[in-house]
């Protein structure tokens, strides 16, 4: 569970962190016992978790150009976040640099999600399709320079890694053709049940 969320004012945002971490009043399936043991009337329309802090960045702009930037807290606290920032090693303030990196990655990848071209999704299915085989091939596949470990000083060389060599879950640069022919289920196999036949002791004629 992330401690900091952090991106601009766009409602798709919005939407799909409450649906991924919120709860909904209206799910919570309670009797009338607990309604009003918890104050019912009082609980807020969306219940959201207290260790997690959102906060967004408004961008306020004249004639087409940002003049002024400001950061809002939407869920938690501004000592939560601040708290939250401490702990990071890179940003120090509220900002939309890592989600907007990584829009950029997928427009780069993905020539479905390109502004202003005729590349673009006309089915719904392919666009989330596509857009799961890139964050696919994003963390098997590519090797960005930032991830790259240095195995000798002069002449420089290097260890190219994927994220997910990074996080320790393959320890290989996987290939396109890897990906697609990985199996998403793996089937359990059942185990064969061997019938042996049980042969009854006969009793001999000594005793």
């Amino acid at each position: 569970m992330p401690s900091l969320i952090t991106t601009d004012e766009y409602a798709a945002y919005y939407t799909i962190i409450v649906s991924t971490w919120g709860v909904r009043k209206a799910d919570l399936e309670m009797t009338e016992e607990e309604k009003e043991e918890c104050g019912w009337d009082d609980l807020p329309t969306i219940s959201f978790p207290v260790e997690i802090a959102y906060a967004t960045v408004h961008k306020e702009r004249e004639q087409g150009r940002v003049v002024r930037v400001n950061q809002r807290v939407v869920f938690g606290t501004p000592e939560q976040v601040v708290a939250a920032l401490k702990k990071g090693s890179t940003a120090k303030t509220i900002n939309t640099s890592y989600v907007e990196r990584w829009n950029g990655t997928q427009r780069h990848f993905n020539a479905r999600k390109a502004r202003k071209v005729y590349t673009f999704s006309k089915d719904l299915s392919f666009h989330v399709a596509v857009t799961w085989l890139v964050v696919a091939f994003y963390n098997f596949c590519w090797t960005p320079r930032t991830l790259r470990e240095r195995v000798q000083e002069e002449p420089p060389r290097y260890h190219y890694r994927t994220p997910a060599m990074t996080a320790g879950l393959v320890e290989e640069v996987w290939t396109l053709e890897q990906v697609l022919r990985h199996p998403i289920y793996v089937r359990p196999t059942k185990q064969k049940r061997h019938n042996r036949r049980q042969r009854k002791k006969m009793k001999s004629d000594g005793g």
